[in-house]
């Protein structure tokens, strides 16, 4: 008897979290036949992703116009990253961008074309005694927890030969550089040196080698699980595909690299 109960209690739990879950997916379905989608980001990845910029970002502005070329109108909501991934995952959300490629992401997620390309760059300490990236042979590179190796990015590490030590995040790999516990670190090139923190006992900065050493390409994702979602990602595609063609993402890309010199120039 006892036995049956506990069947019924968990029958009914997993019956639950089916309909919460199926609700959820709904919900954001209901709003696609509205003519609305709800989208998931993360907070402070600049230029892609920056409420400072003109539509919250050069990767926000990209995805907005293509659901517009959709006639959809995007909302897009900002989460800490990997709860914006989760959350999408669950069917709360349609899809959430920037990410980069991983195995593991793909084995969840369909990736879109690529919105963004991320150049990537080496950078160390400005007391330490390297001035380029040939000199961190064999040497430590920080990497945050939070991200995952794209192949790019392991080609460097490949490359250079060199140790990985990992730490919480971005801002925890500037300082653990900065202490010399690490000896580089790999950063959006698109970010001025002058814009990173300092350390706070011995003032010691961050120099950003010119040298770029990858582009890593940046995705819009959705879930395997979301209804019709390879029929989304294809059409999400083509309306890229339409804002390429109409030399509408040439002059966001334009107006937005124009925005990083000036805010370079501005810095000096």
């Amino acid at each position: 008897m006892r036995f049956k109960k506990r069947l019924v209690y968990w029958f009914c739990l997993l019956f639950l979290i089916f309909l919460v879950s199926h609700s959820h997916q709904s919900a954001a379905q209901s709003g696609a036949n509205k003519g609305k989608v709800k989208l998931a980001t993360g907070a402070g990845y600049s230029p892609f992703v920056d409420s400072k910029l003109p539509e919250g970002g050069w990767s926000a502005s990209l995805v907005k116009q293509t659901f517009s070329k959709m006639n959809l109108l995007a909302t897009i909501e900002v989460l800490p990253w990997n709860r914006a991934l989760k959350w999408t995952q669950e069917g709360k959300f349609l899809a959430a961008f920037p990410f980069v490629y991983s195995k593991s992401r793909a084995e969840s997620f369909l990736y879109s074309t690529a919105i963004n390309f991320v150049p990537v760059h080496m950078y160390v300490a400005s007391n330490s005694q390297f001035t380029s990236p040939e000199q961190l042979r064999n040497k430590r590179l920080c990497f945050p927890f939070s991200y995952s190796l794209d192949s790019l990015e392991q080609g460097i590490v490949d490359k250079y030969q060199m140790t990985i030590n990992r730490v919480k995040d971005g801002i925890g790999c500037i300082k653990h550089v900065q202490k010399g516990w690490s000896d580089a670190g790999l950063t959006n090139g698109y970010i001025h040196a002058e814009k990173l923190p300092k350390n706070d006992v011995s003032g010691v900065s961050i120099v950003i080698f010119p040298e770029q050493l990858a582009l890593v390409p940046l995705y819009l994702l959705i879930s395997k699980d979301y209804a019709n979602a390879q029929q989304w990602v294809e059409e999400f595609n083509y309306a890229f595909g339409l804002l390429q063609k109409s030399g509408e993402q040439t002059a966001t890309q334009k107006m937005y690299l124009e925005l990083i010199d000036n805010l370079r120039i501005s810095t000096q």
